[in-house]
């Protein structure tokens, strides 16, 4: 098959408007914010009965954008019958004026098309607006399943000429009741050999709910009434030998020979001469090396870089989800688990390198990633490496086993330098750079009200907190045996914030523990940690294991005292009896008799205050730290005169298909 045409868009998105001109600019702007770009939009004013709702199409200006009035009122389908017949691209997405999309959608219906051949690739559906939640569906719904209920949402992405094939959509007959006509639309579809694809791990489709609507009107007829229409409208194509026809086609593993001929056309945006950094991690959690790259990746942003981040492990609820931390510095986020079988990653990594041109590839912590280097290096040898350790164990060993792939190691702490030295990496390879915060977001403050009324606590009341990852380094249920351990005349109170792997064990240790009334204060995870910290008169992090923690930088930035192991770069951040207490790991008696010494002595606890500040304010301005990263990463593409730096305009290295697979690929 030829490529599509290179002055053609390759999606064109419909959507019609019936007296929802105050909502449409919405629906534009989803479309617009798309992370795929090869689109148009055609929006069809449907002969609304709303003069105003006219009025705001015919004045509606946008990019990329064409309106199309209708004179006479027409329904749904008609309306996009009317949008597609226009539409110049070789794929067509409806979407109904009052919804929006999730920025990655078509770029991944788009890469399943073209790679895997499906015919139509949808959603899961989230809803918004007077209700919240969502609904899942199958995801690889065959003829069989669509006879018996519509499982694609309207907003498909789907061939342009399988809409010819299926002679367009059809409006039911207004006397018997209102059937969904893109349901009848997918049931002809499908008996006529299309193959369907749902993401079914992420909710892409955002559905608002609002009064009455064509969909739940009045005149909409029960499911089991829709179905038997439906059956009676398509009964020319229902053939007694097309349901086994559907599922053989449905279970075919299929692959364009040239998965990415149309998607690479352009390259780089012609005005996008930034440079690509690809941020591969396992997971965006509650956690401070979250808080740490968003920062990091908001200042990239900020200062010209394009960031890209693939995550590469999935994880339940109970760890929380910070993909809305780096919405300032990126919509191009892509959680692969979410979306994607293992067997597809490399398909879409290379489809991503490819498309999108990236220059770097930054690793923080994905396995997934350190087995796919030997192959991206085969692949793009021009691609340049770097590394993030944040401590001595973990992924030390990836990175040690792929050391010759990796152009530059960056560290935070002098630990983590040294042991690399010892391993043999040469120094000029290894970049520390300490981290820092925003001295002026991050500066003391009265403790919140708020939080105070919530826990029922007065404000002389000593609070005493823990707020990090509930997992084994950082030994959260250590803390609830320190304040097990703490005298119950010292008064104090303690408050937990965070998420993760233990929160189980930590909910039942808490129950078991059974503290006092306003004694202990579980409060998991919470949108902002800041106002929590800066209500504290001491952070507790009895770490068994740790780097250099953001929320030691925040709480001694914010002039709270920390109490903490003496373990990684804790005593570099923390200095004893100065601007805190340090405590061998595991000593909780240790840990429990410096509170109640703090406590009893207000006034070594105000100066620990003063000093924690001071402190802050000597070592740690993020300016430096941002600065510093910036022009390492920049340093990292310009300081190899043989390849491409990021002015040149060279695209990623073409060659290979993305077609091998290294040992392993599929793990974490």
């Amino acid at each position: 098959m030829d490529p599509w045409p290179a002055d053609r868009p390759l999606v064109s998105v419909v959507i019609p408007c019936f007296n929802y001109g105050h909502f449409v600019a919405e629906s534009v702007e989803s479309v617009l914010a798309q992370t795929f770009q090869d689109l148009e939009i055609i929006v069809v004013e449907g002969g609304s009965s709303s003069l105003e709702s006219r009025q705001q199409l015919a004045e509606m200006v946008f990019p990329r954008t064409r309106i199309l009035l209708q004179s006479e009122a027409h329904r749904a389908g008609a309306n996009r019958n009317f949008g597609i017949s226009q539409a110049r691209g070789k794929y067509i997405c409806c979407l109904d004026a009052d919804d929006r999309i999730d920025p990655t959608y078509i770029e991944k219906a788009v890469f399943l098309i073209e790679h895997f051949g499906y015919d139509v690739v949808s959603t899961a559906v989230e809803f918004f607006g007077n209700r919240t939640g969502g609904y899942g569906s199958l995801e690889r719904p065959v003829l069989k399943d669509m006879l018996q209920a519509n499982y694609i949402p309207t907003c498909a992405v789907f061939k342009r000429d399988l809409w010819d094939r299926v002679g367009g959509f059809r409006d039911s007959d207004l006397n018997t009741g209102h059937v969904h006509e893109d349901w009848l639309f997918w049931v002809r579809a499908a008996a006529l050999g299309a193959r369907f694809w749902n993401i079914v791990g992420e909710r892409l489709f955002k559905y608002r709910i609002h009064g009455n609507s064509l969909s739940n009107g009045q005149d909409v007829l029960p499911i089991e009434h829709q179905r038997t229409i439906v059956r009676e409208l398509n009964a020319d194509v229902l053939g007694p030998e097309v349901i086994g026809h559907s599922y053989e086609l449905a279970v075919q593993n299929w692959r364009h020979p040239e998965p990415l001929r149309n998607l690479t056309r352009f390259g780089r945006d012609i005005a996008d001469d930034r440079p690509t950094m690809l941020l591969a991690l396992p997971f965006l959690i509650i956690g401070g090396a979250e808080r740490l790259l968003s920062a990091i990746t908001g200042h990239l942003s900020s200062v010209g870089w394009r960031v890209i981040i693939v995550t590469t492990v999935q994880v339940g609820p109970e760890h929380g989800d910070t993909t809305d931390w780096f919405r300032g510095a990126t919509s191009e986020i892509y959680h692969l688990p979410r979306f994607l079988g293992q067997e597809r990653w490399n398909d879409f990594i290379n489809f991503l390198i490819q498309t999108k041109r990236i220059d770097l590839l930054w690793i923080v912590g994905s396995a997934a990633f350190y087995d796919r280097l030997q192959w991206l290096k085969e692949l793009y040898p021009k691609l340049k490496v770097v590394d993030l350790l944040f401590n001595t164990v973990g992924h030390t060993a990836n990175n040690r086993k792929h050391a010759n792939l990796i152009d530059l190691n960056l560290v935070e702490n002098q630990e983590v330098y040294g042991w690399l030295v010892e391993q043999g990496e040469a120094q000029d390879r290894i970049r520390k750079i300490e981290s820092g915060l925003d001295l002026e977001r991050y500066s003391p403050r009265p403790k919140s009200q708020e939080i105070l009324n919530e826990l029922g606590i007065s404000e002389d009341t000593v609070l005493i907190g823990f707020s990090g990852r509930w997992s084994e380094e950082k030994d959260p249920l250590g803390f609830i045996e320190i304040a097990k351990l703490v005298p119950e005349d010292v008064p104090v109170a303690f408050v937990m914030t965070g998420a993760g792997p233990l929160t189980k064990k930590v909910e039942a240790a808490v129950t078991e523990a059974n503290f006092a009334p306003k004694r202990f204060h579980l409060m998991g995870a919470v949108p902002d940690v800041t106002p929590y910290i800066a209500s504290y008169d001491l952070l507790c992090l009895p770490s068994l294991l740790d780097g250099r923690p953001v929320v030691v930088l925040e709480a001694l930035a914010l002039g709270i005292p920390v109490l903490a192991s003496r373990v990684g770069a804790l005593p570099d951040l923390v200095q004893d009896a100065v601007s805190g207490r340090l405590c061998a790991p595991g000593d909780y008696p240790a840990f429990a008799a410096q509170i109640a010494a703090l406590v009893r002595n207000p006034s070594q606890l105000q100066k620990m205050k003063q000093q924690a500040r001071l402190a802050a304010e000597q070592k740690f301005d993020a300016r430096n730290m941002l600065t510093a990263y910036d022009e390492a990463l920049r340093g990292v593409l310009v300081g190899d005169a043989a390849g491409k730096s990021f002015e040149d305009g060279d695209g990623a290295s073409k060659a290979g298909s993305g077609e091998y697979f290294p040992e392993n690929s599929a793990g974490e």
